[in-house]
């Protein structure tokens, strides 16, 4: 494994979740040239939302996994710079800067 690994839980959310931004997208795009909604878009709909939402309730369990697991096979946590930052694992302090 590296020395240094970034993670962060929101990347797991926002790939996920980017089928269901980019289909409403295209909904949209399809709904104003041809005025009306495409045919499956209820069901669609339905299951990227499911996708989305279950992005949602996965990552916080998967983030304390990996948290426990990386600190696990030695590896030490940088300081954040803010909350929305990813988290740094690094094996080395003197890494971090």
């Amino acid at each position: 494994m590296k020395d240094k690994i970034t993670f962060s839980a929101s990347i797991f959310v926002c790939f996920f979740a980017t089928p269901l931004i980019l289909y409403t997208f295209s909904c949209s795009v399809f709904f104003f040239i041809f005025d009306r909604q495409p045919k499956y878009n209820m069901v669609i709909s339905k299951y990227l939302i499911m996708i989305a939402f279950a992005s949602l309730v996965f990552s916080f369990p998967i983030s304390l996994y990996v948290n426990y697991k990386l600190k696990h096979d030695g590896y030490f946590t940088c300081d954040r710079i803010s909350w929305m930052s990813p988290t740094t694992y690094v094996k080395d302090l003197s890494l971090c800067r």
